[in-house]
C-alpha cells in the first residue's frame, strides 16, 4: 500500500479512487479493518464477529479490479452488517443473544444478496442492544450477553444509544469503512447521533426487511449507517429495490425509486430553495438551554439561510407529546403483538434452531440467567409481548391511531406548509418518523464540552429521499464538522 493512503475517515469515493490509482486494495483496506477491531474492540465492544471469509471476499475484489471487471461504487468496500441481518456464511446472527448462537439461517437477507452483488466485502456483524432492546426496559442501549455493553468512543462513559449501536459504534472508531442498522423507532438516527456519523433510515420499504430478525413489519427499516452522506447514499444505492420475499411494503416503496437511484442528488448547493420547517418542541428540550447543541443549532440555522433554505420557525407537529408517549399512543400495544407474530414466523423459517418461538427465547433467558442477566434486566417486553394474541380489535385500534397521530401530525404539517424537510436537534425526531414509517437522516453538527456528539435530523414524507439527501449533503458539506474520536 502507498504510504500516502490513509484509510481512517476515508470515503468510499476515497477507496475507489485509491483503488483505481492501485494505491490501495481491498485485502489491504480488510487487514486494516482487521487490525482496527483488534486494538479498539476489546474496549469499544462494537463488533461481535469478525468474517473470516472477509479476505477472500477482498482478494476476489483484487481480482476483478485487476481484470478490469469491477463491478460498481461498492465493489471491495467492507461493510459492517447489525448481528440481526442474516448471512449464509460462517458468521452467526444472534441479536447479540446465546439463545440463537447455534441457529442456521436459510439464506442472506435481501440487503445483503445485494450487497455481494455489487461486490461489497462482508467485513463481520456489528453489536446491538440485544433484540433491538425490545427484551426489557432494563436492557442499557448497547448492551447484548454476547458482547457486553458497548461503548461511545467519544465518551465511554455516556451511552452510544439505540439498538444498531455496534454498527455507529465501529464506523465513528474506523473500525469499517460502512455499515447496515436497522430501525423501528430511531435505531438508526439515534446511535448515529450520539457517535457522530451518519444514520440514514429509508421510507419503510424502500430496503428489503427479508432474511431481518424482526420488532414490526410496519415500522421496520433497514439503513446505512457511515460517516459521511455520499457514503450513506452509495450503500442506500446498493440495497433499495422490490423484493417478492417482502412483497407488500417493497412494491408500494419501489415507485418512489428514481431513475438512476440516488447518487445523483449528492449536490453541494442542495439546500437552496429548500423550504425547510424547523421543529424545535419538544426535541431541543432534550439538550439544557445553555448547551453548546443549543448555541450551535442557531448558528446552523444561519448557515441554512445563508446557502439559500427558506426556513419556516417554530413549528409545531400536532400531539407531539402524545406521538412522544409510547402508552399513550398505542405504540406498545401494536409493537407488542406484532413482535411475536413476526419473531414466531423468523424462527419458524430457520432449518436448524434450539429455539423454535418467543416462549422458547423466554425459557431459555430463564435457565441461562447469569449468560443473559436475566435477573439483572429482566424480559418485561418479552414476556408482555408473549401474552397477546395476533391483531385483535385493542391493536388494530392502536395501528389505526398511530396511523391518524402520523396523518393529522407529521403528514399535515409537511403538507400545508409546503416543507420540502423538517429540521429538528438531537434524534428524538426519529420517534416521529418512526411511527410513520417515514425517512429521515441524521447529520452529524457538534460536540459538547465532555466531548459527546449531536446532530442534526432532517425528516420528510415518504419517498422524499431525494430532497433529503440535497438537504442532508448540503449542510454537510457547508460545515464538515464530523471528527473522529
Amino acid at each position: 500500500m502507498n504510504s500516502q493512503f490513509v484509510i481512517d475517515e476515508s470515503s468510499i469515493e476515497d477507496i475507489q479512487r485509491g483503488f483505481s490509482e492501485n494505491r490501495l486494495t481491498s485485502r489491504q483496506l480488510v487487514e486494516f479493518y482487521r487490525r482496527q477491531i483488534d486494538f479498539l474492540n476489546p474496549r469499544l465492544q462494537g463488533v461481535i464477529e469478525f468474517n473470516p471469509d472477509a479476505g477472500d471476499e477482498a482478494d476476489h475484489a483484487d481480482s476483478r479490479m485487476r481484470s478490469g471487471t469491477k463491478i460498481g461504487d461498492m465493489d471491495g468496500i467492507p461493510v459492517l452488517l447489525k448481528d440481526c441481518i442474516n448471512t449464509k456464511d460462517k458468521l452467526k446472527t444472534t441479536a447479540g443473544s446465546y439463545a440463537l448462537l447455534e441457529a442456521e439461517v436459510g439464506g442472506d437477507a435481501t440487503v445483503v444478496e445485494k450487497l455481494r452483488e455489487a461486490g461489497a466485502v462482508i467485513l463481520g456483524k456489528a453489536s446491538m442492544s440485544e433484540w433491538s432492546q425490545f427484551r426489557s426496559g432494563k436492557v442499557p442501549s448497547g448492551w447484548c450477553a454476547r458482547t457486553g455493553q458497548g461503548k461511545n468512543p467519544y465518551n465511554e462513559s455516556e451511552s452510544p444509544y439505540g439498538s444498531s449501536s455496534g454498527s455507529a459504534i465501529s464506523v465513528a472508531a474506523n473500525m469499517a469503512a460502512v455499515s447496515l442498522g436497522t430501525d423501528t423507532t430511531g435505531s438508526i438516527i439515534c446511535p448515529a447521533n450520539n457517535n457522530s456519523v451518519v444514520g440514514f433510515k429509508p421510507t419503510v420499504g424502500l430496503t428489503s426487511r427479508a432474511g431481518i430478525i424482526p420488532i414490526s413489519t410496519r415500522q421496520d427499516s433497514v439503513g446505512p449507517i457511515c460517516r459521511t452522506v455520499s457514503d450513506a447514499v452509495y450503500v442506500l444505492d446498493a440495497i433499495v429495490g422490490f423484493d417478492p420475499r417482502d412483497r407488500q411494503a417493497t412494491l408500494e416503496a419501489a415507485k418512489f425509486i428514481p431513475n438512476g437511484r440516488y447518487k445523483q442528488f449528492l449536490n453541494k448547493n442542495g439546500l437552496a430553495g429548500k423550504r425547510l420547517g424547523v421543529v424545535r418542541n419538544p426535541f431541543s428540550a432534550s439538550y439544557i438551554p445553555e448547551s453548546i447543541a443549543r448555541s450551535d443549532f442557531e448558528d446552523h440555522l444561519k448557515t441554512f439561510r445563508e446557502k439559500g433554505a427558506i426556513l419556516v420557525d417554530n413549528m409545531e407537529i400536532e400531539n407531539v407529546d402524545l406521538i412522544m408517549d409510547w402508552n399513550a399512543c398505542g405504540s406498545d400495544t401494536a409493537l407488542l403483538a406484532e413482535f411475536k407474530i413476526g419473531i414466531n414466523e423468523y424462527l419458524r423459517e430457520l432449518p436448524t434452531s434450539p429455539v423454535r418461538s418467543l416462549s422458547d427465547i423466554i425459557a431459555f433467558n430463564k435457565k441461562h440467567y447469569l449468560l443473559e442477566k436475566t435477573n439483572e434486566y429482566g424480559q418485561d417486553l418479552f414476556e408482555l409481548s408473549e401474552l397477546t394474541n395476533g391483531i385483535g380489535e385493542e391493536e388494530q385500534a392502536a395501528i389505526e391511531m398511530l396511523a391518524e397521530l402520523s396523518r393529522e401530525g407529521f403528514e399535515k404539517l409537511m403538507k400545508e406548509n409546503e416543507l420540502d424537510a423538517t429540521v429538528s436537534l438531537g434524534p428524538r425526531a426519529a420517534i416521529v418518523l418512526g411511527i410513520g414509517g417515514y425517512p429521515g437522516i441524521t447529520v452529524p453538527a457538534g460536540y459538547e464540552e465532555d466531548g459527546m456528539p449531536f446532530g442534526i435530523c432532517f425528516g420528510g414524507l415518504k419517498g422524499t429521499e431525494p430532497k433529503l439527501i440535497e438537504v442532508a449533503y448540503g449542510f454537510e458539506q457547508a460545515t464538515k464538522l464530523r471528527r473522529p474520536p
